[in-house]
């Protein structure tokens, strides 16, 4: 028999201290954050705040690594907090179905000589970034997507095949560590991975009204997605030769991930 109050309360623990890492890494004061998650907030205002919105690439990059194993831990603790719950069917929203009309109108345009003079537009204000709300789902894997990057310089190399070789026209300049990279949107996923571990009974509703909605659409014969989590390993998980060092947060996923599974197991079969 699993203790799953002891696992709950062990890795809330374990994650608290991780999340407190990412933020001093981030230069986030998460008494700020979770108080007011607007932009202004998140962007620097207020006092004990990093007043830079950027980071140094090396620190950017180093928080953007553990954060996406922290994210996958907390969701898969979210399926242990939420594995008893039971959230009522809610009513399905009907198909949209797409019916033009039999004659298409297509507009002519009769040139600038009928246009009306265009009465200068107000500057807009630039759109305020929103609250971050934690994504309850691990992203899936892109079939689509190429398994190498392509580096290219972006300058062209003019040449006569058989007379004279390639070149290149201007040196590759390599990204420096402490170039300033844009800090706003990933302070504020550490923010919402902060409140989401504080809200471990919200979240695990969260979920529960997410299975029931999947149950729903099954029911229906409408398509879904039948579970949270990402197949295969765990998402975030540290790989064998990657340039990322082992970390303690590697440990809490990989025993989270464990605990996930059977309590998934232990909620379908019930």
């Amino acid at each position: 028999m699993i203790d799953w109050d002891g696992v709950i309360e062990r890795n809330v623990r374990l994650l608290r201290e991780i999340v407190a890492t990412l933020a001093a890494m981030a230069g986030l004061d998460l008494s700020l954050a979770a108080g007011n998650g607007s932009s202004a907030a998140l962007a620097g205002a207020g006092e004990g705040y990093l007043p830079r919105p950027t980071l140094p690439r090396w620190a950017h990059r180093a928080v953007f690594r553990l954060l996406r194993p922290a994210e996958a831990a907390l969701r898969r603790l979210i399926i242990v907090a939420a594995r008893d719950l039971v959230a009522p069917a809610p009513a399905l929203p009907a198909i949209a179905r797409k019916r033009g009309p039999l004659v298409a109108h297509i507009p002519v345009s009769l040139g600038l000589a009928l246009a009306p003079a265009a009465a200068e537009a107000p500057a807009a204000a630039p759109a305020a970034s929103g609250r971050l709300s934690f994504p309850l789902l691990d992203p899936l894997p892109d079939p689509t997507a190429a398994s190498f990057h392509i580096r290219a310089s972006g300058v062209p190399r003019v040449f006569i095949p058989g007379w004279t070789t390639p070149f290149p026209v201007a040196p590759r300049q390599e990204p420096s560590r402490n170039d300033p990279l844009e800090a706003g949107y990933l302070r504020r996923r550490v923010a919402a991975l902060s409140r989401a571990l504080e809200d471990l009974p919200g979240q695990a509703m969260r979920l529960a009204r997410w299975r029931a909605r999947r149950d729903a659409f099954r029911k229906a014969g409408r398509l879904h997605r039948l579970t949270t989590l990402r197949p295969g390993r765990a998402y975030g998980l540290h790989r064998p030769g990657s340039p990322r060092r082992p970390h303690e947060v590697d440990d809490v996923l990989r025993d989270l991930h464990y605990f996930a599974c059977e309590a998934q197991e232990q909620h379908d079969t019930s």
